[in-house]
């Protein structure tokens, strides 16, 4: 048997929250020295050990963790390890989203320090023309999971049109659907270009939408050249500009890839890109 020092050494856990363990039934000693009190613990007891410490550091509180161990030591490592891929995800969730605050408040410091200045970029407004469009449309559950989700719905895209028989024509395009900013359940739809006759005869299918993307006859619009994270920019420059002229958005912003698929050979997103924005504005009030 090992004292509660040389115990909290092999289990790497201080002598401290070996007491407390204790004190909470969830590390019992395996014998306690009646005359001097020592604690002593066995071999056997420290997966038992692991296993609150990792149940612990995946999370849950001491009172979760006395609950699952009520029966000894019967949690399987294949339950710890569905738990810890699950925690692994959450991490990587919270991560991307702290990582997109930090593009958009950069982006937005940017725009506070450029006020006054002139636009980096240069905005027109010009007509656009109906496009005949394919297209699949979800909803995204935060902005942080935005490339993930575009990816996904461009790959599945194109493999439905693939089987369909139909071939994509460039651009590629994105159009964000919303009535108001949201951070969370964003409505996203991803499109490529089609010949006309897929619209007016659409193949019988439930996963591809086939339409005509309507004109505008008003549309704010810029070039953008650069790495796809960063055009948050170019997006609030084109919000700001419509802002000044007394315009509003009068429809979806549309994100057209002039260099080609976002995502090339159904890979993550391309570093470098050109893109087209366009917004439909109409006069304010």
């Amino acid at each position: 048997m090992f004292k509660i020092g040389d115990f909290s050494k092999l289990g790497q856990v201080s002598t401290r929250m070996l007491r407390h363990y204790d004190q909470l039934g969830l590390l019992v000693p395996n014998e306690i020295d009646k005359w001097t009190g020592y604690r002593y613990y066995t071999i056997d007891q420290l997966p038992r050990l692991h296993r609150i410490i990792a149940l612990k550091d995946l999370g849950l509180s001491l009172e979760q963790i006395g609950q699952l161990l009520a029966d000894g030591d019967d949690l399987p490592v294949e339950q710890l390890r569905g738990m810890l891929t699950m925690r692994q995800a959450e991490i990587q969730r919270e991560l991307q989203e702290q990582q997109m605050r930090l593009v958009e408040v950069e982006a937005r410091l940017r725009q506070i320090e450029n006020q006054g200045q002139p636009s980096p970029y240069e905005v027109v407004v010009k007509a656009v023309a109906p496009q005949p469009l394919a297209s699949v449309r979800q909803i995204v559950p935060h902005v942080a999971q935005m490339s993930f989700y575009c990816e996904r719905m461009t790959n599945f895209l194109y493999a439905q049109l693939k089987t369909l028989g139909v071939e994509a024509e460039v651009p590629e395009i994105t159009l964000y659907h919303a009535e108001e900013y949201n951070e969370t359940d964003l409505d996203v739809e991803v499109g490529v270009t089609v010949d006309g006759g897929w619209v007016t005869r659409p193949p019988q299918t439930q996963y591809v939408q086939f339409r005509e993307l309507p004109e505008s006859l008003l549309t704010a619009a810029l070039i953008y050249e650069g790495p796809f994270a960063e055009l948050i920019d170019a997006a609030l420059e084109l919000l700001r500009w419509t802002g000044l002229h007394g315009h509003v958005p009068a429809g979806p912003l549309r994100e057209l890839h002039l260099s080609g698929p976002a995502h090339p050979n159904g890979g993550p997103v391309a570093e470098w890109a050109v893109i087209e924005l366009q917004l439909p504005i109409a006069k304010a009030g």
